[in-house]
């Protein structure tokens, strides 16, 4: 019975070893947390504490977009550039360089946009991720909420295209043609592939998924590439306050890129 009980025993060792070894070929592609496992990893849910994120228990906050929001500001004023972001299955750490995204509509009504990202690899001076100029649609579901798009492929279907949420803009009224040196449109916008769902690690707080594309991803976005210090912790404290969880946010190199034209 003794040998019984103990073959079983390692019979059971070898099966979760096995387990963990097929989930570490799933994990979150852009956990920085250092975990081999991941945080949103089933085989870490189930078997351990999650990288801390499975004490809070609290619901998520819910996440309300812009009100009234200029999408004409903020897509024809001037290009955006990440500052912090989080990870995820299109944009892993590695590829999180001169990250840039230009905006332009596509039609009259101005209901649909043309987005132009572009980014390098391992480096400010590495190789394109955008080589090939390709672009991507986002549409306006809803054009009494402008702040709250769906972005794709431009053959996908509509309604298969992924959330991407307006949260935060700075200021509230986007400056004028005339008004502001720095030209017209908002200084800083923070983005969300929609409603968060992943506890974070603070209680009361979640974050969007870390892998996949639809539901994934953050971005703390400024009109100049190297903006002062204090505009980036603004726009921070802005989704803070929302209770996004920035955990996993990971800062963007700007200096130095050279980017592309449109």
């Amino acid at each position: 019975a003794a040998m019984t009980f103990s073959s079983a025993r390692t019979t059971t060792r070898f099966f979760l070893l096995a387990l963990a070894l097929v989930a570490t070929r799933g994990v979150d592609a852009g956990s920085s947390s250092g975990s081999s496992l991941g945080c949103d990893n089933w085989f870490t849910r189930l078997f351990t504490r999650g990288c801390g994120a499975s004490e809070n228990t609290e619901p998520c906050p819910v996440i309300t977009t812009v009100s009234d929001f200029s999408l004409a500001a903020y897509v024809e004023s001037h290009p955006w550039y990440v500052q912090e972001q989080q990870p995820n299955g299109y944009q892993p750490v590695e590829s999180l360089f001169c990250v840039r995204a230009s905006y332009a509509f596509e039609d009259d009504a101005k209901t649909t946009v043309s987005v132009y990202n572009t980014a390098n690899e391992g480096s400010v001076d590495g190789p394109p991720q955008n080589e090939r100029r390709m672009l991507l649609r986002a549409i306006v579901p809803d054009p009494d909420v402008p702040s709250k798009l769906a972005v794709g492929p431009r053959f996908l279907p509509n309604n298969l295209r992924g959330p991407y949420w307006i949260v935060a803009v700075s200021p509230p009224t986007p400056h004028g043609e005339d008004d502001h040196l720095g030209g017209p449109g908002y200084d800083w916008a923070v983005i969300s592939g929609g409603q968060p769902e992943v506890p974070g690690i603070e209680p009361g707080t979640c974050r969007t998924k870390l892998t996949g594309t639809n539901g994934s991803g953050l971005w703390i976005f400024t009109r100049d590439a190297e903006p002062p210090s204090e505009v980036v912790q603004e726009a921070r404290a802005a989704a803070v306050d929302m209770g996004f969880d920035l955990s996993e946010m990971t800062p963007v190199p700007q200096n130095g890129c050279v980017y592309p034209e449109r």
